[in-house]
């Protein structure tokens, strides 16, 4: 994977003071060869298909792919594709939307 840290690079041009924090979060994949642009935060367990150009935030377990990244579905916590049900065909932890991305149900609350 490649961080960059700097929007526009130039290398006869000083430029540590535009120099953007990333910040990746619990649970962040990110596949083999993906670049991640600065300045972006990855969401808690979401994931980066691998070559993907990451040049938005991720939200919350929001599965990303391509060139620019896009959204193409959602992740549970264990790793596994949701369906249209949010429901963990694996573990069958249970999904609700919320702004920050998804949120896993408590046993009878969403997003917090």
């Amino acid at each position: 994977m490649v961080f960059t840290n700097v929007i526009n690079p130039r290398a006869e041009l000083s430029r540590k003071h535009q120099l953007l924090e990333t910040l990746v979060k619990k649970g962040a994949t990110i596949g083999a060869n993906a670049t991640i642009v600065c300045g972006i935060t990855l969401g808690r367990y979401s994931f980066v298909g691998a070559g993907a150009v990451v040049t938005k935030d991720v939200a919350d377990h929001e599965l990303v792919a391509g060139n620019p990244a896009r959204r193409i579905g959602w992740v549970c916590e264990c790793g596994e594709r949701l369906g249209g049900d949010l429901k963990c065909p694996v573990c069958h932890k249970r999904y609700t939307a919320c702004q920050e991305g998804l949120a896993k149900m408590q046993i009878d609350d969403g997003c917090r």
